[in-house]
């Protein structure tokens, strides 16, 4: 195939910096339609750790534990691959595990995204309308009219933006801003612009803080101002809630993602600590490693690290790729804490996935916010017999990471379990925090959640696909506010734009 990317027989068309889902999924439709890709990997990144038998893969947002089986079947097929079936049986054991006694009840309607905890209260996240009401009429009984209408409102947007996105074709995972041409032509009201704190503002502070923190768990950006229209897309419970498909591990589906990758002729180097990115004119990229003779050249260029420590290794171009790293930055990493625990210890009605806080005065860094996974009962491949896996991501600001004791940390964090898992010292076979301290330096360390610091149109995405000739980014800041459905977007949108453009 001969295209205007061609180059040297030993150098490819195309690099992708990063061994991410997004980039995994452009450089797969990439490579199948006889495009040379290369996807550069850190070697000594590590995806998970196990010990003992036990097996954590941390995590950036609740997203990538619950998929939507509608969304993955999306996905499979535009990579033309069998995605969704391989979770077929972990989804029969888990309702076999939790069907009720009462055979009248469709253990369908009972599905439960994530819980949230709040002091002195707990909601599932339940897919059936009135099961779902019952929860937060218990926690919030005297503004039980006012949130009724808050929900109907959400409801309203929810089924415009399903309608919208619906008009936009097989690649739409999500409602997108379309040509101000056709917008004329839509027969859809125009959306509102009000923010989500603001529509808030008369219920009172707990209702408010589950809103919140169910936004910030399905995605990687902090705010408060959202537009309410986004809140309405991301907000639970919804139609596609009964079809999640629970303990999805993120690893493996990378993994088979890789494997088509491979088959389909891409490439795949490892490498160590990286010098510099420089741009040749009209000639490509040059990426140099540190310590290593190798030097890597490419026509077109894909991004697929966070967006800060893009900007630390870029030698040209750097201006413009700054313009986007002051538009959205980290505010906090994601510090994760692994804990081999007895099922014994986790209490009655506690959900396998859950965001706690357990004091709503103090800022969520210093153990105040967790997130946590426990493994499903009964998956030896997680944990061993009579054992679950409990993987706790807690908050800590990135500029402070460097001075951060993680050992006060470790103890913020393990008062925070306690409230939750009472006697919870007694039934620990072992804890390790030591992973965070070794792999959050590494540039391919992708868990932060982000803040705006400017007005953005969230149909249109934050970070742009295409930042500058032949330069793509595919990360988390591209669509932060959608979690691992925005990742996946990208990627598309990424492979998309390149094969229009070198047909």
């Amino acid at each position: 195939m001969v295209t205007e990317m061609s180059r040297k027989a030993s150098d490819p068309e195309i690099i992708i910096l990063g061994s991410g889902l997004g980039g995994l999924i452009a450089g797969t439709l990439l490579s199948r339609r006889n495009h040379s890709v290369l996807l550069l990997k850190e070697r000594d990144y590590q995806r998970s750790y196990t010990e003992k038998g036990y097996r954590f893969i941390p995590f950036s947002s609740l997203s990538e534990k619950r998929l939507k089986r509608a969304f993955l079947q999306r996905l499979s097929q535009a990579l033309n691959l069998s995605l969704a079936s391989e979770w077929q049986e972990g989804v029969d054991s888990t309702l076999r595990e939790e069907r009720p006694r009462r055979k009248d009840l469709d253990v369908r309607k009972q599905k439960v995204a994530f819980q949230v905890i709040l002091p002195g209260g707990r909601i599932d996240l339940c897919s059936q309308e009135s099961q779902f009401q019952r929860e937060w009429s218990r926690e919030f009984p005297k503004e039980v009219i006012q949130i009724k209408k808050f929900y109907e409102e959400m409801e309203d947007l929810r089924q415009l933006l399903i309608r919208m996105k619906a008009k936009e074709g097989p690649w739409s995972f999500f409602p997108l801003r379309p040509r101000s041409l056709l917008n004329r032509w839509l027969p859809f009201k125009r959306l509102q612009q009000e923010r989500i704190d603001e529509r808030l503002s008369p219920l009172s502070r707990e209702f408010r803080q589950f809103i919140r923190l169910q936004l910030l768990a399905w995605g990687n950006l902090f705010s408060e101002k959202l537009p309410i229209a986004l809140a309405a897309y991301d907000l639970f419970p919804n139609e596609e809630l009964n079809e999640l498909i629970p303990s999805v591990d993120l690893e493996k589906l990378e993994e088979k993602i890789l494997k088509e990758f491979l088959k389909t002729g891409g490439r795949v180097e490892e490498i160590d600590r990286m010098e510099r990115v420089s741009r040749e004119r009209r000639k490509g990229f040059i990426i140099s490693l540190e310590g290593d003779q190798r030097v890597f050249r490419s026509k077109l260029l894909v991004l697929n690290l966070p967006l800060h420590r893009s900007l630390k290794l870029m030698d040209g171009g750097k201006r413009r790729l700054s313009r986007w790293g002051k538009r959205i930055r980290p505010l906090y990493v994601l510090i994760p804490f692994f804990l081999g625990i007895h099922e014994n210890v986790i209490p009655v009605g506690m959900r396998d996935l859950l965001i706690s806080i357990s004091n709503l005065e103090k800022p969520y860094h210093t153990g105040n916010l967790l997130f946590l996974s426990i493994s499903p009962k009964g998956h030896e491949s997680s944990a061993p017999g009579g054992r679950r896996a409990l993987t706790v991501e807690s908050l800590v600001p990135l500029e402070e990471w460097d001075q951060t004791s993680l050992s006060e940390h470790q103890k913020a964090v393990m008062k925070h379990l306690e409230l939750l898992f009472p006697f919870l010292e007694n039934y620990i076979d072992f804890s390790n925090f030591s992973w965070a301290r070794e792999q959050v330096p590494h540039w391919s360390y992708p868990h932060f959640l982000f803040e705006i610091t400017s007005k953005f149109r969230w149909r249109e995405g934050i970070v742009p696909i295409r930042m500058s000739r032949n330069l793509y980014f595919v990360g988390k800041e591209n669509f932060p506010y959608l979690g691992l459905e925005g990742e996946v977007f990208s990627g598309l949108m990424v492979a998309e734009q390149i094969l229009q453009k070198y047909r």
